[in-house]
């Protein structure tokens, strides 16, 4: 594994976002590569990312279970917490042991108060998405569709001809919006983490950069697609490996399209 020149200010530095980025443009085969620098990543301190991933699911465990609070909390630490992921797999990739404590890196040298924002920004997304696709649901199956999906079943009955044209627009409106959500997001936390990128200008250049190696990250998911089937045939205990993986391709991929 290539160890790339460091992109971190010094600690005592008091870093100020970047400007956007410009991705690299690669081939689409590097998608594929990716996986192979994700077992790597896992391969050079197997026994720790596994116990990453163990304190990491009973973090976000505890948090489901608090009530309101709890379900405020997860989406925003979710960047957090992934920010320190990749910088423990940044830290690996210059020589560096790997330790459970950069699971909390997202927190350190003001980089929470970005990642935080960055979660912000995708709750906001997901929110307005799910209204969109309500109004569309609305506007051509009428009101009935909402009775329906509440169990209220006293309103006007259901017009099933307009429900099903209501989802056959529902469906590709709801992959395109996600899958546009996911672009600005996929590599928007190791952008904030590892870049200094402020958490808009983030999203802005991980969209670029999706955008423009859409064929990279297409051989990607259907790799990952794979990998999932086979990770989950041992009663789900190849996801202990695989999720280790996926977060070393996930830093490949950005060190790719963005790293030095």
């Amino acid at each position: 594994m290539d160890t790339p020149q460091a992109t971190l200010p010094p600690a005592s530095a008091a870093p100020q976002p970047a400007p956007t980025l410009s991705p690299r443009l690669l081939n689409a085969g590097r998608g594929a590569s990716w996986w192979g620098e994700g077992w790597r990543v896992f391969t050079a301190a197997p026994g720790t990312w596994i116990l990453i991933l163990i304190v990491f699911v009973l973090i976000f465990c505890v948090l489901a279970i608090i009530p309101f609070l709890g379900q405020i909390a997860l989406p925003l630490l979710i960047p957090v917490f992934s920010g320190g992921i990749l910088l423990g797999c940044h830290a690996l990739a210059k020589g560096q042991p790997l330790t459970v404590g950069h699971l909390f890196d997202g927190f350190k040298e003001g980089r929470a108060g970005p990642l935080i924002v960055l979660g912000l920004l995708s709750l906001v997304f997901n929110i307005i998405i799910w209204l969109v696709l309500m109004a569309v649901v609305v506007a051509v199956a009428g009101t009935s569709v909402l009775g329906m999906m509440t169990g209220d079943l006293s309103g006007e009955p259901p017009n099933f001809a307009a429900m099903g044209i209501g989802l056959a627009l529902i469906i590709p409106l709801t992959v395109i919006l996600f899958g546009v959500l996911l672009m600005l997001v996929w590599f928007a936390p190791p952008l904030v983490a590892i870049n200094r990128l402020s958490p808009w200008a983030a999203m802005k250049s991980s969209f670029a950069a999706c955008w423009s190696n859409m064929g990279a990250l297409m051989i990607y998911g259907l790799v990952y697609i794979g990998l999932s089937i086979v990770a989950t045939i041992p009663f789900g205990l190849g996801w202990l490996v695989l999720i280790p993986v996926l977060w070393g391709s996930w830093y490949a991929g950005w060190r790719e399209m963005f790293g030095e």
